[in-house]
């Protein structure tokens, strides 16, 4: 046999056996379903926050209530607020708020509660840092039922990671608004 003949001989099984495994290897697989992303998965995608506006909440989405405590995105804070309002949910509303802005379940179901659905949708926000606090301004539209929109901004506020803060001031929180009756 001469040498070129010899070189095929034994590639050629070489390839064949490789193909082989590759095809066992990838069929092994085959049958395994994909797993869905669940809503958990979904929500902990990290998105930037100060490109990515805030996303409509669907009516009657579930609370997403860990939201209080988001220190990376403050789209989702935004979300369980609108969420909160449309179902009515006036304390947990509330608590998007920082303690200090004196907005209670009581002057949010004063505000808002006029009989229809509650609808509040987002713009594109703009994030700005500044005296070691992280500002959040988003333009936002507020719709009761068939009523004309009302339209303004909610401007949210975290603390920079500093010696001292409290979970509170480490969170997003929703700071002021110029909608409604200042809320």
């Amino acid at each position: 046999m001469s040498p070129i003949g010899a070189k095929l001989v034994h590639s050629v099984p070489c390839r064949i056996v490789a193909f082989v495994l590759v095809m066992v290897v990838a069929g092994c697989h085959k049958d395994t379903p994909t797993p869905e992303p669940t809503a958990t998965a979904a929500r902990e995608m990290p998105t930037d926050a100060a490109t990515q506006p805030p996303t409509d909440t669907p009516q009657g989405a579930a609370l997403d209530t860990d939201a209080i405590h988001e220190r990376k995105f403050p789209d989702r804070l935004l979300r369980y607020y609108a969420a909160a309002l449309e179902q009515g949910r006036w304390d947990l509303a509330a608590r998007a708020w920082r303690t200090s802005s004196g907005v209670t379940a009581e002057t949010l179901k004063a505000s808002y509660d006029r009989g229809s659905t509650t609808r509040l949708t987002f713009g594109t926000a703009e994030a700005e840092g500044g005296a070691g606090s992280i500002y959040y301004e988003v333009p936002v539209t507020l719709r009761f039922g068939n009523a004309a929109p009302e339209k303004g901004t909610l401007t949210l506020r975290r603390v920079n990671d500093v010696d001292g803060a409290t979970p509170e001031q480490l969170d997003w929180r929703i700071e002021r608004s110029t909608i409604g009756a200042g809320q």
